[in-house]
């Protein structure tokens, strides 16, 4: 005998087969407020203040408040992980987070002194997905690393590796050059670094002059960084753009900064700061936006990179300027710093001059001065004629009234 299912019969067959799909699907768990972030998808959108950076942040979720919480931890992990600067920086480091993540995780709103409005909300995958801006109390953070001891504190590092001294020159000493070169000061001594504010028109002491125009290098920055004896120099330009979109005037700041070595002048570091697009009546807040977005990118340059110098040994400009009487004396000069340092190039000479880069272990300037003294077997003394931080001019004679002659 045939069997006939009527409709209703067809209706109860297909309600119990989505009712036994549904049941074998597995149960959505959570996320916890400690677990890692999902998304791990954020950017820098710019430096706040000296302490502060915003980020913009996605988050994922079974719905929204999952995908709230979840933007707000991938806000902490761009700033641990994924920005140019990321506190975390080293296997090591990151290791040792990993035991106790949980904690700042669970914790994400010590560290978010500001939460934007949702920028972009929509389901993807069966996903809830939204956007958000954030400001991240980066200093706040880095705290906390420092008190687990996932950091090292920067007074314990300086007791060790001191902190370079650094010159911020501005190319115009008007306007928004020297608007930019103040905030970006700010910034650096905000971070434990000496920071003299100079602009580029300032007066060079002849001497100076002189010293540098022996090995070709009379740029006028690069002169004002060797006369203040830093140990890096910064040079800064600064413009601010204008337009007008719905007959609304708005402007843009933008911060070019490039960093050098003074004993070498060889560039260490280079990046653009940017200011967010916006109406605004005057340019000075765009200007300071921008400058502090540049020295959020450039200090971790410099950091790297003065860490990677103190382990090779500190560099210093040294020109030896000595009496005609004594004749050449340039192979006694060339023994004589291969021999109180590890490292000697010889960079120019003229006559009676040397121009010498000397890469020393544990010496200061006048450290440096005293082995040249000590050590020196030609005919006669070393005297001192000038020193600022890493740069020494000394003349070689029989007196110290011997006129100094570059040349």
């Amino acid at each position: 005998m045939k069997k006939t299912f009527n409709r209703s019969t067809f209706a109860v067959l297909a309600l119990s087969l989505v009712l036994t799909a549904c049941s074998n699907q597995p149960k959505h768990t959570p996320a916890k407020p400690s677990d890692p972030p999902t998304s791990r998808q954020a950017t820098t959108v710019e430096s706040y203040s000296a302490n502060e950076t915003l980020i913009r942040a996605i988050g994922l979720g079974h719905d929204t408040t999952e995908a709230r919480l979840d933007a707000r931890k991938a806000a902490i992990w761009h700033s641990l992980f994924g920005g140019t600067n990321a506190l975390l920086s080293t296997a090591d480091q990151r290791q040792a987070f990993a035991a106790v993540e949980a904690e700042f995780y669970a914790n994400a709103m010590n560290y978010i002194a500001l939460e934007g409005e949702i920028v972009s909300s929509q389901v993807e995958a069966g996903q809830q997905r939204i956007e958000r801006i954030f400001r991240v109390n980066v200093a706040r953070l880095k705290d906390d690393l420092v008190a687990k001891n996932i950091l090292q504190d920067t007074r314990d590092l300086a007791a060790n590796l001191a902190n370079p001294t650094i010159a911020v020159i501005a190319k115009n000493p008007a306007g928004n050059d020297r608007h930019a070169a103040g905030v970006f000061s700010e910034y650096l001594q905000d971070r434990g670094f000496e920071v003299t504010v100079l602009a580029a028109n300032e007066r060079i002491n002849d001497i100076v002059l002189k010293a540098a125009a022996l090995s070709g290098n009379i740029d006028p920055s690069f002169l004002l960084a060797l006369q203040t004896g830093s140990d890096i120099y910064i040079t800064l330009d600064a413009e601010v753009a204008e337009r007008t979109v719905a007959r609304n005037r708005v402007a843009q700041a933008t911060v070019n900064a490039t960093a050098y070595y003074t004993a070498t002048g060889t560039q260490l570091g280079a990046s653009t700061g940017y200011s967010p697009e916006r109406a605004i009546s005057g340019s000075g807040a765009l200007t300071a936006e921008a400058a502090n977005d540049t020295a959020d990118k450039v200090l971790g340059q410099i950091q790297r990179s003065w860490q990677r110098e103190a382990q090779q040994g500190r560099s210093f400009k040294v020109v030896f300027s000595a009496a005609p009487e004594l004749g050449d004396i340039s192979r006694e000069i060339h023994q004589l710093s291969n021999q109180v340092c590890e490292g000697a190039r010889r960079n120019a000479a003229g006559s009676n001059s040397f121009d010498y880069t000397l890469t020393c272990q544990g010496k200061d300037t006048m450290q440096l001065l005293i082995a040249l003294q000590d050590n020196y077997s030609g005919p006669g003394q070393i005297f001192r004629v000038m020193d600022a931080g890493a740069f020494l001019v000394v003349k070689v004679g029989h007196s110290q009234l011997d006129e100094i002659l570059i040349q």
